[in-house]
Parts: structure tokens; C-alpha cells; sequence
């Protein structure tokens, strides 16, 4: 095992020794391998069986697997040449028994298929989950026995968790001694100095031979002892981490380390008093002296560590949780006092046709797009209803060649997740093309799968609004249409609300019976067809508007006013135009400027909008609630969604933003490729809210190209925006490859609310629009912020 990673899992407490030896046990066993089938879905030619030897290399914390090789093989298993890996940090979860689409449909296989499945039980079966960003279906194994099954879900259970918990000091350490490792092309242990500069390269670092050569000579501390290395003239891993630190030097940061310290004969230092002045002054931190010291025991590198020399500071601004520009307390902690606001006067994280993978025709339905939105915090999701065979509803995008899974198997996945990533209520939006008789198939699977989780009290007479989150904690909510309230049996729907009325006119006129057992269950979100804004509906009828209904009601000054009163007592969906088959997004910022709660997204696509919808909901614990701006909440205040706002400058003050881009670090290659020329970079820096921002050019500006810099450049470009409606605006900082030849590459990304942006300077992790973090890339900034009135 990686000595590194041997220290961080196993435990030191006592209590923990058992199950450390146990973790140990498993780990050695699996790291020699096991024999394992893994189950595919080959469509026509149905389920098939793979056996195959996997194994755990913790060196590169990897699970490596390779084809058997006896075509004799037993089980009618497909085999494959080549081997190939997964890696340990893209996946998220581990799940036992039939918990996924395959193992679902093994479980529902009639007896003619157990020859064929019989090795497959619930006791050998298990799933490996990868994280949405990595873009990989997830993985279906069947071990021999229950016994082996359960060491690789154990084992790779702790390794998951213990990986999640890592310090950014300490996995960015991970991430050079594998660099180091790959580079080792002979497995020596050590690196010359030609290895280092090819490894260099690869990182996408320029570096003059001579410094290169200093700093290598500078980090060979065993350089003068032949006995301990051949020819001492390589780095071990511990010796190439020193020279890597030292190659990274921070200008930028050691001016900003001489400004506040004193120097000591040759040396410079910062006290924890000159420290508590710098978080003071530069980052607008309320700290004391005592939590300084602290501070600088945690994060200096040299033995005395009283004060910080400028590498104890230059750690502490590179790895330090609250040095991020999105604190930490705003990514991990909840505002209890926001959330008691009627839920119309919140932001949800909403997504569109949940149950795609894909596009909008020929995609795969999945029990797991489900499971991933709710690991994203999605709090609204839509649930497309059909007709199955055997009286059980089924799931799919109607009229198309997508495929289908069962509506019962949907919501037995909500009721495990709906709560996982977020406390706050889950929003079923269901699209009902059933008969009645499926429809009460629907609510007995909703009633007696949810159990206590659905809420299912009607509306008291003497309620006035919605109920706020904090009130329907932990409670899921059907959003359908229901019977009015006279109505003793079934009846027609004369007031069809559904995603099909922008392209199809013809179902509006289409009376769709509804079940009264499934009209039971829908309360605080009646879906009714929008009346119009002369209309004073219920508070709690909701109504969808489709992409084109949006942008033409948006248009206008006075019906886009209208739509934000609307939305400040009833919840309105909108959901993309029909024309989207390729599952592409409709703009999300408008919507959100007016005021609406719902905007749908399909989460499978990897674009702008859904950077910024994660932009949106990562703040509040990404509980999936953001509370809008009293002006989105109060139907009295003036405001206009279209340009000019209106705003009362008093209550509303415009914000002279200073953004100071001044250096990246280990900007990636295009795709993420490791081999090519070394990157020319520049940053975009844009401000996306309400029009009277947006639409301002002098709120769209870049840096200047840094030529053949990847590993460092350095721009030090302050740019000033002066943002109408900060409530309403999002910072996006994007990072390109400057093309002589073609089109400049997108290299990685980092979005937030300007409400939620800390001061002073801070570290930006860059992410692609997947959402996958490319981690240790990042920009380091200064943020100012100035109000006037």
C-alpha cells in the first residue's frame, strides 16, 4: 500500500483497531484481486455476464480489471481483450443487493432466465456509483460468494469516505506523488533530472534548464551520500514534493507575505498579530490573536512554528478552507431564520425530464438520473407517466424511442435519496398520461412506498400562503393535477396543464380523466392551466410556462412586472421549448430575474446553464433553497425585471465591484489531455443577472494571453464592474487556450453569486461545465466590494 495513503486510512484510536485490522485484511485480499462478473445491458441481445479478475492498486488508487481468458467460460460471458481501470476518487457510492436499472430488471426476470442469472442473488450482487461529473453509467458486479462481496463493498466504502475527507494540502500532495509515480517510468523509486524535466513538461511547465537545475540540486538534500542513491543525483517522492514547491513560488503572494511582515535579520516573519492584521484589513475575517496562532501551527512548514515564513504562508493561502472565495460556513451550514418564507419565495433547484440520460428521442430512461439529481441537491423532479404492460405505470418520454422503467422502482429510489443531500421538501412533478386504473396504481405505490414522507394533509380554510421549508422538512409533495373540490369520483381535467401544450395546441382541447385516489395526495401544488394574470388563482395552484410563453411574457415591461407579483404568492415551472430534443438548456437567468421558483434543467448536459445553476444552489449547504431578494418577495416594491429596474436606490444599493485577476495555477490542457504544447491562457470575466447588467458591455472584459504558461501565469489585471442589481448577478470566470490557428479551447471554469463571494484574496477552483473539478487547477484573486447608494 502507499505509505500515504496507508497513514490516512488506517485509524490511530484504539476503538478503531479491530475494524482498522479487518479494513487492512480486506484491503490485502483485494489488492491481490478476486474473480468477479460484471453485468452489461447489450439492448436486443439483452443482459450479458463478463467474468473478469479485478483488483485494488492503492499505489495510484485505482481498480485495475482484465478479461478472463478461458473463452470455456461458464455463464455465457462475453470476453474482451485488453485491460483498462476505474478510479478510486470518481466514485461516489457503493450500493449492495438490486439497487440499480439492471439488477432491477434481473429481480424482475421470470423463471425461464434463472439459468442464465444464477449466479446473481441479492447477497453476491453490488454497484459501484460514479460521480455525475465523471460521465461513466454506473458499474454492476456479482462476486462468487456473499463473502467476497461484501470485502469489496467494505473496503471500497471506507475508501470512498476517506478519500471524501481529505485536506486540500493533503490531496494535493496525493496528486504529485502520482505524477511522480508516472513519471518513474522504471519503477526505481527515484527521478533524474531528464524525468523531472519531462515530468515538467507534461504538467504544462516552461522552465529554463539552469533553474530547473537549481531547484532540482536545492531539493536533493541526500544529493552528498552515494550509499542512500544511485549516483545521488535523483529525487525520492518526499524530495520531488519539495522541489515542486519550490518550482511554484508565489510572487504574487510573497508580496503580499513581505507587506505585513517584519524582518528578522535575513528573514522575514509574520506574528500571529501581523496575521490577525492581514485577515482584518485584506479579508474582512473577524478572528482573534489566540485562533492566529492556531492558524500558523496548522499551516507552517518549518519546525519552529511560532510565526509564518512566506511558505507557511503561501500553504495557508493555498490550502486553507476559508481562504476559498465561497465560504466554507455558506457550503456546509444551512440559514435556519431564511427558511421559514412561504415556498414561493424561494429559488428551487428543479430538473426537466429527470428520468433521461440522454436526449429527448432516442435516450436512456434511468432509476439513476433520479438518484444523481438528488445527489445535486434537485429539489424538484419530473416524473413522465404512461400505461405499462401488467397494470404497472411505466416512465419515459412519450411519443419516442426513449426507453422506460417503472414508475414503482422510481419512487422506491426516492425514498431512499430524496433526503440524502438535502433536509428540505422534494417536489414530485408528475406529467399523467395514464388511465385511471394505472393512476390508482400510481398513488397506492406513492402512499405505501413514501409511507410518512408523503404529505398528504389538505389545505386548511384559514391559510393564507404557502408553508416555508423549514415546516415541510423531510416531507416530499405531489405536484399534479387534482378533482375540484365538489367532485365525489373520477372525473375529466377541462383544465389540462402539461410540458406538451407549447408544441401540441391540440391537447388543450383533450379531456384527461384524473383518479381520485391520486388527486387526494396533491395540496400545497395544484397544477392548473395558467388563467392569465387578471386572474387572481388560489395560492396554491401552480401553473408550467413553456420556453416561448416565457420569453414573450418576459418581454414585455408590463407582463414581465405582472409575472413577478405572480411569483410572489403562487410557484410557476418553466420548462425548455420543445425544439430542445438534443437536451440542450434554455437561458436560466431571466427566469430567476422575474422571480421564478421553478426553472427546469436537464441536468444530463453539460453547459453554461447548469454551471450557473450549481453556481445558484451550492451556497445554503446546497440544500437546493435559495431565498430571492425582498423585491422578488414583496409585491409593493418597485421592480422591473426588464431594463431599468426601478429599484429604490435607498433600500437597493448598486455595487462598484473590483475583481483583480492575479495569477492561475495548474491550468489544464483542453479535454483535459496530458500530452501537447503548453497552454497560451487568458481569462474572460463576465457578469450574468438582471438586463441592466448583463446586457452592459463594460460587464463583459479579459486579461491578456500569457504565452507557454500553464503551471503559473500571472496576469495582476484589476477590472471594476458596477453591478444595478447585485441580488440578481453571478460572477463567471472563464479560462481559455489562445488559438493562432483555430478556435481558442474552454480550459475550466468557476461561477458564484456575488451575494455569496468573500472579500480580500481567494483561491477559485476551476471546474468544467460537467461540473467536475479539476483540481489543483485554480485562479488566485482579490475581491473589493464598494456599495453606493
Amino acid at each position: 500500500m502507499n505509505r500515504e495513503m496507508e497513514k490516512i486510512i488506517m485509524p490511530k484510536d484504539e476503538d478503531a483497531l479491530a475494524r482498522s485490522q479487518s479494513v487492512k485484511e480486506r484491503l490485502d485480499m483485494l489488492k491481490t484481486g478476486t474473480q468477479l462478473y460484471k453485468v452489461r445491458d447489450k439492448g436486443v441481445r439483452g443482459l450479458q455476464l463478463y467474468k473478469r479478475k479485478y483488483w485494488l492498486d492503492m499505489e495510484n488508487l485505482l481498480i485495475h480489471f482484465s478479461p478472463h481468458k478461458d473463452p470455456s467460460t461458464t455463464l455465457g460471458c462475453a470476453v474482451t481483450a485488453g485491460s483498462d481501470s476505474y478510479n478510486l476518487k470518481d466514485i461516489c457510492e457503493v450500493r449492495d443487493g438490486y439497487q440499480t436499472d439492471i439488477f432491477n430488471k434481473i429481480g424482475d426476470k421470470t423463471k425461464a432466465d434463472i439459468n442464465k442469472f444464477r449466479k446473481i442473488t441479492a447477497d453476491t450482487a453490488f454497484s459501484l456509483i460514479f460521480t455525475p461529473e465523471s460521465n461513466m453509467h454506473e458499474l454492476d458486479l456479482v462476486a462468487e460468494d456473499k463473502q467476497t462481496r461484501d470485502a469489496w463493498v467494505d473496503a471500497i466504502k471506507h475508501l470512498v469516505v476517506t478519500l471524501k475527507s481529505l485536506s486540500h494540502q493533503k490531496e494535493y500532495e496525493l496528486y504529485l506523488k502520482k505524477q511522480f509515480r508516472v513519471a518513474d517510468g522504471n519503477k526505481s523509486g527515484y527521478l533524474d533530472l531528464q524525468e523531472v524535466k519531462s515530468l515538467c513538461k507534461g504538467l504544462n511547465i516552461e522552465v529554463d534548464r539552469e533553474d530547473l537545475k537549481t531547484l532540482f540540486d536545492k531539493a536533493n538534500t541526500e544529493k552528498t551520500d552515494p550509499a542512500s542513491k544511485e549516483k545521488g543525483e535523483v529525487l525520492d517522492e518526499d524530495e520531488f514534493v519539495t522541489f515542486y514547491y519550490n518550482l511554484m513560488r508565489r510572487p504574487e503572494i510573497d508580496e503580499i507575505f513581505k507587506r505585513y511582515s517584519n524582518q528578522v535579520e535575513d528573514t522575514y516573519k509574520m506574528t500571529p498579530e501581523a496575521l490577525l492584521v492581514f485577515l482584518k484589513d485584506e479579508q474582512k475575517e473577524v478572528v482573534t490573536v489566540e485562533q492566529c496562532k492556531d492558524i500558523v501551527k496548522d499551516f507552517e512548514t518549518s519546525e519552529e512554528k511560532s510565526s509564518f515564513t512566506k511558505e507557511g504562508f503561501t500553504h495557508f493561502l493555498m490550502f486553507d478552507d476559508w481562504q476559498e472565495l465561497l465560504s466554507p460556513i455558506s457550503k456546509s451550514s444551512v440559514k435556519a431564520e431564511e427558511m421559514i418564507h412561504p415556498l414561493s419565495h424561494y429559488w428551487i433547484a428543479s430538473s426537466h425530464n429527470t428520468y433521461l440520460t440522454g436526449n429527448q428521442l432516442i435516450g436512456e430512461s434511468s432509476v439513476d438520473a433520479y438518484i444523481t439529481a438528488l445527489k445535486q441537491g434537485c429539489r424538484c423532479v419530473e416524473l413522465d407517466c404512461h400505461d405499462g404492460d401488467d397494470g404497472e405505470p411505466i416512465i419515459y418520454h412519450g411519443h419516442t424511442f426513449t426507453s422506460k422503467i417503472l414508475f414503482k422502482d422510481v419512487v422506491e429510489a426516492l425514498k431512499t435519496y430524496a433526503f440524502e443531500r438535502s433536509d428540505f421538501p422534494l417536489i414530485l412533478s408528475i406529467e399523467n398520461h395514464c388511465s385511471i386504473e394505472q393512476q390508482d396504481r400510481m398513488a397506492k405505490h406513492l402512499v405505501t412506498i413514501l409511507g410518512d414522507l408523503l404529505y398528504t394533509k389538505g389545505i386548511k380554510g384559514d391559510e393564507k400562503e404557502l408553508p416555508s421549508p423549514m415546516y415541510l422538512q423531510r416531507k416530499i409533495l405531489v405536484k399534479s393535477k387534482r378533482l375540484s373540490a365538489c367532485a365525489t369520483g373520477n372525473d375529466n381535467d377541462n383544465q389540462s396543464e402539461s410540458d406538451d401544450d407549447e408544441h401540441d395546441n391540440s391537447k388543450k382541447k383533450k379531456t384527461k380523466e384524473i383518479s381520485k385516489k391520486l388527486s387526494d395526495i396533491v395540496n400545497y401544488i395544484h397544477a392548473v392551466h395558467f388563467p392569465g394574470f387578471n386572474n387572481d388563482g388560489a395560492f396554491f395552484h401552480m401553473s408550467s410556462f413553456g420556453e416561448s410563453k416565457t420569453i414573450k411574457i418576459l418581454s414585455d415591461p408590463e407582463t414581465a412586472r405582472d409575472f413577478v407579483k405572480y411569483n410572489t404568492r403562487q410557484i410557476s415551472r418553466i420548462y425548455p421549448g420543445a425544439t430542445r430534443q438534443d437536451s440542450s438548456n434554455m437561458s436560466i437567468v431571466e427566469p430567476w430575474v422575474a422571480g421564478c421558483q421553478i426553472v427546469s434543467l436537464n441536468y444530463q448536459t453539460d453547459d453554461l446553464q447548469n454551471h450557473l445553476n450549481r453556481a445558484m444552489f451550492t451556497a445554503n449547504r446546497g440544500c437546493g433553497y435559495i431565498l430571492k431578494p425582498e423585491f422578488l418577495r414583496d409585491p409593493s416594491l418597485a421592480y422591473s425585471p426588464t431594463s431599468p429596474s426601478g429599484l429604490d436606490r435607498t433600500k437597493f444599493p448598486t455595487l462598484n465591484l473590483s475583481v483583480e485577476i492575479l495569477s492561475g495555477q495548474h491550468i489544464p490542457r483542453p479535454q483535459g489531455v496530458e500530452k501537447g504544447e503548453v497552454v497560451d491562457p487568458y481569462v474572460q470575466i463576465q457578469i450574468h443577472g438582471h438586463p441592466d447588467d448583463s446586457n452592459d458591455t463594460e460587464n463583459h472584459k479579459g486579461t491578456k494571453i500569457i504565452d507557454n504558461n500553464g503551471f503559473n501565469p500571472t496576469w495582476k489585471e484589476d477590472f471594476t464592474f458596477n453591478i444595478k442589481v447585485p441580488e440578481l448577478a453571478f460572477l463567471d470566470l472563464k479560462v481559455k487556450d489562445h488559438s493562432h490557428t483555430g478556435k481558442d479551447q474552454h480550459l475550466g471554469s468557476y461561477a458564484i453569486r456575488v451575494m455569496d463571494m468573500q472579500e480580500g484574496y481567494r483561491r477559485a477552483y476551476l471546474v468544467d461545465y460537467s461540473g467536475k473539478q479539476l483540481k489543483p487547477a485554480s485562479l488566485f484573486v482579490k475581491i473589493s466590494k464598494r456599495w453606493s447608494k
